[in-house]
């Protein structure tokens, strides 16, 4: 399994940095590349669902990144670096490749040709020394660890999350707060991996301040659907969740730029509304195609799970492919819904003020929630997988926990699990 993974991540780069003219030779090395990616999904388990799932969606990504590099564009010709001197594929074959892979590494683009205008949140100009940016994101990474502890210990607190029992069992309101607390861990996890990520590069010299910017948008940008996806939580994952476009058309990187192309010479034209949604529908159709990647992995590991404990009691055995891709497919249904109310509001009159924002942040949450209890649910039966009839999953105690009892003598859980309970 060890060998299949560095494969996959490997031979991408190498075909790429080939870079065949013939496109039959470039379908044929995509195809070598997926055909990989997909045996790692049948193979590779931790023992961990969670692991598991996380794992498929990276493998989903690089589906993608391999799809985009090595039939969809040339990098080598139509990307640029903004330390390039030469175009990449003068390079010599050895240089092509870690140029790649220094590309493939750099999901957003920052720094590159090919970043979308205005997607990225720029590292704040206060934190763009060494000393002054790993201090800011070690702040970053204690509260968010915090959040994380406070979203675990709900979960771990609250019967929905501790048994089979739908999350829309203790009613509309409790089912949107569950949501959030899955995607708050989630958003809380991911803050902490690209701390710790930024951290160690900077601090090691590895790489410049400005070349980590924050993972998500600023959260107050998140009062529709569209811009929660848009500007929000699809930032590191915006390059590859639009391989299909429609892209705008864009100069060759290593053309001059002259007076009348510049982006101050005239003003910018608005897209129509069909190109906009059709790209926004592409987007969620890949994000979809990402998460099914993770129930793929999870659906391998209740096979063997379950012909491991056929003969133990084990229940019957579920089918966990498609249980995630319902909740992005959702998704533009939403945006298509808040197009319409808003574009009635403009026609009689309405205008854009914070209490239109305040009812977007709680028709974000409302549809957010909604949307999410079928994969939540699907989720839940693929983690209770293995697990026999009145066993339970165990959780740890979180950090908060431990110290509540230490300092106070409160134990957290139990108090809020009876409160839960009678949700």
């Amino acid at each position: 399994m060890d060998v299949l993974l560095l494969a996959t991540s490997i031979l991408p780069l190498i075909f790429a940095a080939l870079n065949f003219k013939s496109t039959t030779w470039r379908l044929i090395s995509c195809s070598a590349v997926v055909a990989l990616l997909a045996a790692n999904m049948s193979l590779f388990h931790t023992g961990d669902a969670v692991t598991d799932y996380f794992f498929g969606t990276f493998l989903g990504a690089t589906i993608l990144r391999s799809v985009r590099i090595l039939l969809l564009v040339r990098p080598l010709e139509e990307y640029r670096h903004e330390s390039d001197k030469v175009p990449a594929y003068q390079l010599p074959f050895i240089q092509r490749f870690f140029w790649l892979f220094k590309m493939t590494r750099s999901p957003r683009g920052v720094g590159w040709s090919f970043m979308a205008e205005h997607s990225v949140v720029p590292v704040d100009p206060r934190h763009r020394t060494r000393a002054s940016f790993i201090a800011s994101r070690l702040r970053w990474l204690f509260s968010h660890y915090l959040l994380f502890e406070a979203t675990t210990l709900y979960m771990n607190s609250n019967p929905v999350f501790r048994s089979k029992a739908s999350v829309t069992s203790q009613g509309y309101i409790m089912q949107c707060l569950n949501a959030a607390a899955f995607h708050c861990q989630t958003y809380a996890v991911l803050t902490c991996i690209h701390c710790t990520l930024a951290v160690v590069a900077v601090g090691a010299n590895l790489s410049e301040p400005q070349a980590w910017p924050q993972p998500f948008g600023h959260w107050k940008n998140a009062y529709t659907i569209r811009k929660f996806w848009g500007k929000v939580w699809h930032q590191i994952l915006r390059h590859d969740l639009t391989i299909f476009g429609p892209h705008k058309p864009k100069r060759n990187p290593w053309d001059p730029v002259r007076a009348e192309h510049s982006p101050a010479s005239k003003p910018k034209e608005r897209e129509p509304w069909a190109t906009t949604y059709r790209r926004l529908c592409y987007a969620f159709i890949c994000s979809a195609f990402v998460h099914l990647c993770g129930d793929i992995v999870l659906q391998f590991r209740a096979l063997d799970d379950f012909s491991s404990t056929a003969t133990s009691g084990i229940l019957s055995f579920p089918s966990l492919i498609a249980c995630s891709p319902p909740f992005f497919l959702l998704q533009p249904v939403g945006v298509l819904v808040e197009d319409a109310v808003m574009e009635v509001g403009k026609r009689m009159g309405l205008k854009e003020g914070a209490w239109t924002r305040m009812v977007g942040y709680v028709w974000v949450w409302m549809f957010i929630g909604f949307s999410s209890a079928f994969m939540l649910d699907g989720l839940a039966t693929a983690f209770w997988v293995g697990q026999r009839a009145g066993e339970g999953i165990g959780a740890k105690a979180t950090l908060i926990e431990i110290i509540a009892d230490r300092l106070f003598g409160i134990q957290l859980a139990p108090v809020i699990s009876a409160w839960l309970s009678r949700m």
